[in-house]
């Protein structure tokens, strides 16, 4: 049994890239926070060093006595700290970066208001007076620290952008490196098809020498011709196909008759052609896939007995549904029915439905969807453009 290290170091990568995001997340919120008290303290001393310059102010009584020019440049000095001074009865005295509009609308509301909410920041500050009646000061947070508490929340809302812009580009990454191994794959696997198809087609001309049943050749023939169409298939898987003015129903014909003995007898498959058939410019190998592909679905959907019904009409566009009367799809189902890697098979890939809905739409420019489904079964719509005439 061989381990695969290289899951492991994948897994590995992953915890540690997670444990790396929560470090820097915590020592981010624990910096910021440490900021926050500093700059707090700073302002704590700030409004402590202007109750004392104001308590110095309003305790002089040499009113003729110049004011101390410390204390003048303490109470005069700018700060964004919001503040207000009242009374032992809340009666404002004076503020200081209060909304004065609201102060003209309701002073002894927006005063109750503002005590409440100060007083649950910081505790206030008493000064006395000369005549040792008690004032208060209450103030808030400062318009920068204020910002600071967004900081975290609009930092890691641009680390989750420019997260999710890293994630998104590795997944379109891998993406397409996904996709050129699956190109290389199909290309290879047409590559090595072309031996064994060359070899039976010798081995068959080796045959219609001898005296064997036309019919059984002819099957051989035909079953030999099937590979050689699988395989270019395969090679055109990547590349754009070459597109040809054709007619539908010939493409729907030679695919009805070729899978009509090929099928469980239980299952009968009709098609019907509605008014005037009207050319269309596609790839006939790459539509015939499609509606293979889906009429494949349709006898795995059944599951016994019943019937497949392809019907074609021309109007501003060729479109065929394919309709059966099998078992149908789950809602959930429907949803994601044409997402790579969906299936209900057992042993299937899930890449079917995906593939022919990106050669009818990215490959021809048509439509391909489930017209509808339900316990009675289901019906694939496809809508191809006509060839276009030039007068």
């Amino acid at each position: 049994m061989r381990f695969d290290f290289s899951f492991v170091n994948q897994r590995n990568s992953r915890i540690a890239g997670f444990v790396l995001a929560l470090c820097f997340v915590g020592f981010t919120l624990l910096s910021t926070n440490k900021l926050i008290q500093r700059i707090q303290e700073n302002e704590r001393q700030q409004m402590e060093l202007w109750g004392i310059a104001q308590q110095e102010l309003a305790t002089s009584t040499d009113l003729n006595k110049p004011v101390n020019p410390l204390t003048f440049q303490v109470l005069t000095g700018e700060n964004t700290i919001p503040m207000i001074v009242v009374d032992h009865d809340n009666k404002l005295l004076f503020s200081n970066n209060i909304d004065d509009r609201k102060l003209v609308q309701d002073s002894i509301g927006y005063v109750e208001k503002l005590i409440q909410q100060f007083s649950a920041i910081h505790t206030p500050i008493e000064i006395l007076d000369r005549e040792n009646l008690n004032q208060k000061m209450y103030y808030g947070n400062s318009y920068l620290i204020q910002q600071l508490r967004y900081y975290p929340i609009a930092f890691f809302l641009i680390v989750a952008f420019l997260g999710g812009l890293m994630v998104a580009y590795y997944k379109s990454t891998q993406q397409v490196v996904s996709n050129k191994l699956w190109t290389g794959m199909a290309k290879e696997t047409a590559h090595q098809l072309g031996t064994p198809i060359s070899s039976l087609l010798g081995w068959l001309t080796i045959l219609d020498q001898h005296d064997v049943d036309e019919k059984i050749l002819d099957q051989i023939k035909r079953d030999i011709k099937r590979l050689e169409t699988i395989s270019a298939r395969f090679s055109k898987i990547g590349s754009l196909p070459n597109k040809k003015e054709v007619k539908l129903s010939a493409v729907a014909d030679d695919l009805v008759s070729y899978m009509q003995i090929r099928m469980p007898k239980e299952v009968a498959l009709h098609i019907h052609k509605n008014g005037d058939e009207k050319q269309v410019e596609v790839n006939s190998e790459l539509i015939a896939w499609v509606l293979e592909n889906l009429i494949k679905n349709s006898i795995d959907a059944i599951r016994g007995k019943g019937t497949i019904t392809i019907d074609m009409s021309w109007e501003s566009t060729a479109i065929v549904t394919v309709q059966d009367t099998g078992s149908g799809m789950s809602k959930k189902l429907q949803k994601t029915i044409f997402n790579p890697g969906i299936t209900t098979k057992k042993r299937g890939w899930g890449l079917g439905l995906s593939l022919a809905k990106r050669i009818v739409e990215q490959y021809h420019g048509g439509k391909l969807r489930l017209a509808e489904s339900s316990e009675k079964g289901s019906t694939f719509e496809i809508q191809l453009p006509l060839k276009q005439k030039y007068s």
